[in-house]
């Protein structure tokens, strides 16, 4: 068979192969990708096929390998993606990514001022927390309770969200 003759065969395939897509996804343009990436990879590895006279199973097997990789490729994204909103969450911040260098100056800017406003000791306090220092840390160098520090630094957070309540809109 040549390769003209398989390019017509696969032409005809197509609306098959549209309607097994929606075994995986209901999507129209998902549905589009998955089969010309299935077309583009059956051409690829042509000479393969040849050793199989049956064409459809064939395309088919393609198409679910070629869904399967792409399910995982978006799994482990979606792992990723959830895992750096959860780290920067963790670290206190509400949205994950500062659009500039200007724009992260002026947050630091800001926040450093607003902690002025605060007695000395919370500001302190507040600045050693976010520089690392864990709250048994700063309990014992305040020769405070742990609780205390952990109320103090919320008050602090509650306040400084709201006041720069511009920042994450």
């Amino acid at each position: 068979m040549e390769n003209r003759e398989m390019n017509l065969q696969m032409n005809e395939c197509r609306s098959t192969l549209q309607k097994l897509a929606y075994k995986f996804t209901n999507d129209p343009e998902d549905i589009q990708d998955l089969v010309q990436e299935t077309l583009f990879r059956a051409l690829k590895y042509v000479d393969q096929f040849f050793q199989n006279p049956r064409l459809i199973p064939w395309l088919y097997v393609i198409m679910k390998n070629v869904y399967i990789n792409q399910f995982r490729q978006q799994q482990q994204k979606y792992t990723y993606e959830n895992f750096k909103t959860s780290e920067y969450q963790d670290a206190g911040c509400i949205e994950p990514f500062i659009v500039s260098h200007v724009e992260s100056t002026l947050i630091v800017k800001d926040i450093y001022n607003l902690l002025k406003r605060f007695p000395q000791q919370y500001g302190e306090m507040f600045t050693k927390f976010i520089d690392g220092y864990k709250y048994s840390e700063l309990s014992d160098y305040y020769n405070m309770p742990e609780g205390t520090i952990k109320s103090r630094i919320h008050i602090i957070r509650k306040s400084l969200r709201k006041k720069l309540v511009n920042y994450h809109q």
